[in-house]
């Protein structure tokens, strides 16, 4: 069996983003929108669901537009990226009481970002500690949501 080329890959995926975008779009219909002063617990979701759909159309037409190559780059699935952001996805869920926001989420960031990028140690510690502090900021004081300290 031949696996898919990078062009059915990136088609295969914008079609899946789309698929979500229609169903956030149909659940966001379904709850009250509410006002501009006060809005309510559909306009999240609709706003999620338009912006994605709009990602995945202009991702779908950008491949469907592109000329095929002569020779298709193959996609090969899985690997060392997949496993690590796997595994990282199962920490996130193992240790986010009991460590906390900043350590679970510090940890997730750097180790992925580390896994992705060809940098070095400073740029990805960097990304996380910016990354994480950012989030917190704009979850706790910005939102008021409450998130989990851990042993802090």
């Amino acid at each position: 069996m031949m696996a898919p080329t990078k062009r059915q890959g990136e088609i295969g995926t914008a079609l899946v983003l789309l698929a979500i975008a229609c169903f956030l779009i149909i659940s966001a219909a379904r709850m009250p929108a509410g006002t501009v002063a006060l809005p309510g617990p559909g306009l999240m979701p609709m706003a999620i669901g338009v912006l994605l759909a709009a990602t995945a159309a202009g991702l779908l037409l950008g491949q469907l537009k592109r000329r095929l190559p002569l020779e298709p780059e193959t996609l090969p699935l899985g690997g060392r990226h997949l496993l690590v952001a796997a595994g990282g996805l199962v920490w996130v869920s193992l240790f986010f009481e009991r460590l906390g926001f900043l350590i679970c989420m510090g940890l997730f960031l750097l180790v992925l970002s580390k896994e992705f990028s060809r940098a070095g140690w400073f740029k990805p510690i960097v990304f996380a500690l910016a990354g994480v502090f950012g989030a917190y900021w704009f979850f706790v004081v910005i939102l008021g949501v409450q998130l989990p300290l851990g042993p802090l």
